[in-house]
């Protein structure tokens, strides 16, 4: 009997705004993932690739990939183990999860060897982080303005600047939703039965009820209840 060919979701990812405009990161991951589809005679399912920061793990289109891979018992394939995360936890969770993941430059790197090579990712990200920001605290100490503070540093991409900090207040609000969705849960009859009510009566309510504030307090101020009900009643999307 001839077995069947292998199926892959493939997935790539660079980091910034301009490799996702170039398709330059992204045209080379897929083309390694799309060669070693052909040497093992597979099939690609589907592509996906997004422009996101690797230390943010909830990415919509990575997210997307694992469900269908999960879901059709396809692997998921990336160029570098990097592409998906350096985090341990994030790799160990997939493949607990039941995503069988494969790097298509150590095709034959088992699971255990993955956990390795995140370690080691994860390590190297974390000696970076603190060489960089010892060099900066230093040049900083100097009186040297950096990044976005250095003079003329936006001219004429403003449009960037803005588009950051859009991305940066969206994934603030999924984080905070996603931290408070139990108390969201529990809130929303008292929020849905008390419309039109004043915000201190909405307190009362909410206190009466034993629901902690997000903070853990058991008392609720009118902006606390403000903010709850926004974001109960207008979620963000």
């Amino acid at each position: 009997m001839k077995p069947s060919a292998p199926r892959f979701v493939v997935y790539a990812r660079v980091s910034t705004s301009e490799q996702g405009e170039s398709g330059l990161g992204l045209e080379a991951q897929l083309a390694a993932c799309q060669a070693h589809v052909e040497q093992v005679s597979g099939e690609t399912l589907r592509t996906f690739s997004e422009v996101w920061s690797g230390t943010d793990d909830n990415r919509p289109q990575l997210v997307a990939a694992m469900k269908l891979a999960r879901r059709t018992g396809a692997v998921l394939l990336v160029a570098k183990l990097d592409r998906v995360s350096r985090a341990v936890a994030c790799i160990a969770n997939m493949i607990r999860d039941g995503v069988e993941l494969r790097v298509a430059e150590a095709p034959t790197a088992s699971a255990f060897e993955l956990h390795l090579r995140a370690s080691f990712g994860e390590e190297e990200r974390n000696k970076i982080a603190e060489r960089t920001s010892a060099a900066l605290g230093a040049l900083k100490a100097r009186g040297v303005k950096l990044g976005s503070a250095r003079p003329g540093h936006w001219e004429g991409r403003e449009h960037l600047r803005l588009e950051g900090l859009k991305k940066a207040r969206a994934a603030k609000q999924r984080k905070t939703r996603a931290a408070n969705a139990d108390l969201y849960a529990e809130a929303r009859p008292i929020i849905e039965q008390t419309t039109g009510e004043s915000l201190r009566h909405v307190a009362a309510e909410l206190e009466a009820a034993g629901i902690l504030t997000p903070r853990g307090s058991s008392s609720w101020t009118a902006t606390g209840v403000k903010r709850l009900r926004a974001a109960i009643v207008e979620p963000a999307t």
